[in-house]
């Protein structure tokens, strides 16, 4: 012991070697990410290191080798610690983002002398009567704030009305939410040049979230829905926009089975908020995420149970995250942003499978095949992120997520699913089903029915084809199988016959 007094040296090691193994090991449990034979593993190590610089220390010729084995160990803990705590703040923050973010605009008409807000005080300012009234009121009421006026406001009943009275110099500026510009876009294709923002103004609201609660190993087999939404917007992922992806994963841990049902953009059904009159289901996204679940709740009879919405820029990141995916592609073609893919799997980052999954004009089927390849892509996605190897990319996909998806389950359900796969390492059967329709032009709750308006292409609803979505999520939910098994017929096929396609071809 006096030769260990003796060597302050020793005791500053042993110190900072059991303060940092004590704050890694409690840093593991808290995160609760590992399964506790794992656990108990990594403490055990870690405890007879700890043991082994306290006993070398005390001896004349084993001190300096104990002093380099914790010195390796303690810069192991902090990187690794870093390298966990990182991947546990990125998964809290995504199932953390509660909040939608409305953008709303003061816009006038592009050869307008005014140049700021202040320019425009005397000006009539048109506003939507009824829809986002309170993102409306929110902008108008920090107008009056920085003009100290009230401004006089005009009234009209949806957002292309109001852009119809800019156009025609009824008001002469227009309180517009950015949600809907692509929207206007398609009926007016000049908005863009033809109108000049002023200034902007958030609204943030909160979306209701499910409570966090504690389940154990058992309840996580039980069955359950969520709703992956894709939004036709980059940056900022929450938002408000609508949603060009409507896919609804039904998820049974129990049996290991995950049907994705697809369905169009263009559907044409009553949202949960427009008393009967159908819409486009891609515009239920632009009154928020709330809106899409509960018109798909409507269409399927069911209850979804979370929600993940990603965006453009999201899917870049998570796939160049993977370190890229192997997406099957039912047709070959190039698409229209300049990515080739051939009939069978393709390797592809992040921008290759942007473009996989927005192309729908080189299609026969168009849209409903642009489904398909949505469903393909998460399969990929699904099967590399489950895949062993993917904890070499652990830290790189973890930072990619945290800004490129958002999720309302809680942090401690998704680590307890984490560990679950880890523990089960379940051998998923992923089946798909799109809903289908015939196309056609209707007015509908978003663009309704005015002198000079482009009638919106939508797609009737088939019911047959809902009817064996419905008949399929219940079978999943239940417990049984569906007889396809596309995936791995098509992965069998793949291995045992070498890809002879012909090179892509433009025109198909």
């Amino acid at each position: 012991m006096k030769h260990l007094l003796s060597k302050k040296a020793g005791i500053i090691f042993i110190a900072v070697q059991f303060l940092i193994t004590v704050g890694f090991i409690g840093l593991i449990l808290y995160i609760n990410m590992f399964l506790l034979k794992y656990t108990a593993v990594i403490a055990g190590v870690l405890i007879f290191i700890m043991l082994y610089t306290f006993f070398s220390q005390m001896s004349k010729r084993l001190y300096i080798l104990g002093r380099v084995i914790s010195g390796i160990f303690c810069v192991l803990m902090l990187v690794g610690g870093g390298y966990l705590w990182r991947g546990y703040g990125a998964l809290s923050n995504m199932s953390d983002s509660n909040v939608k973010i409305d953008e709303l605009s003061a816009i006038v008409l592009a050869g307008d002398p005014a140049q700021t807000i202040d320019d425009v005080g005397d000006y009539s300012f048109g506003i939507v009567s009824v829809m986002g009234r309170e993102y409306t009121d929110s902008m108008i009421s920090s107008v009056q704030t920085d003009l100290g006026k009230t401004v006089n406001t005009v009234e009209y009943d949806d957002m292309l009305s109001l852009v119809d009275a800019l156009y025609a110099k009824n008001v002469g500026v227009i309180i517009f939410n950015e949600a809907y510009r692509e929207m206007v876009k398609e009926q007016y294709e000049d908005f863009d040049t033809q109108t000049r923002v002023l200034g902007s103004h958030q609204v943030q609201t909160v979306v209701e979230v499910e409570e966090e609660e504690d389940i154990d190993f058992e309840e996580l087999k039980k069955p359950f829905i969520m709703y992956l939404s894709g939004i036709d917007v980059y940056g900022e992922l929450s938002q408000t926009s609508r949603s060009d992806v409507n896919i609804i994963a039904v998820i049974n841990p129990e049996t290991e089975q995950i049907l994705l049902v697809n369905t169009p953009r263009d559907y044409f059904v009553p949202l949960s908020i427009s008393n009967g009159v159908r819409d486009k289901l891609t515009h239920a996204g632009l009154y928020g995420v709330d809106v899409s679940i509960e018109t798909l709740e409507m269409l399927y009879d069911i209850d979804i149970d979370y929600y993940m919405r990603v965006n453009f820029s999201g899917l870049k990141n998570i796939v160049d995250a993977l370190g890229g995916v192997k997406v099957y592609s039912d047709y070959t073609f190039t698409s229209d942003w300049g990515p080739s893919f051939k009939k069978g799997y393709n390797k592809v980052n992040g921008k290759e499978a942007l473009a996989f999954c927005r192309e729908r004009h080189h299609f026969p089927d168009g849209d409903n095949q642009r489904g398909r390849n949505h469903q393909h892509m998460i399969a990929a996605i699904m099967d590399k992120a489950t895949s062993p190897k993917i904890i070499t990319k652990f830290s790189k996909l973890m930072k990619s997520l945290e800004d490129s998806f958002e999720t309302n389950m809680k942090i401690k359900k998704i680590t307890k699913y984490v560990k679950y796969q880890m523990a089960e390492n379940p051998n998923w059967n992923i089946d798909s089903v799109s809903v289908t329709g015939s196309g056609g032009y209707e007015w509908c709750y978003s663009i309704r029915e005015a002198p000079g308006r482009i009638i919106p292409w939508i797609m009737y609803e088939d019911e047959s084809s809902v009817e064996k979505a419905k008949d399929a999520i219940q079978t999943i939910l239940d417990g049984g199988k569906l007889n396809s098994d596309k995936n791995k017929k098509d992965k069998a096929k793949e291995t045992k016959q070498p890809d002879k396609t012909k090179k892509p071809d433009n025109n198909n």
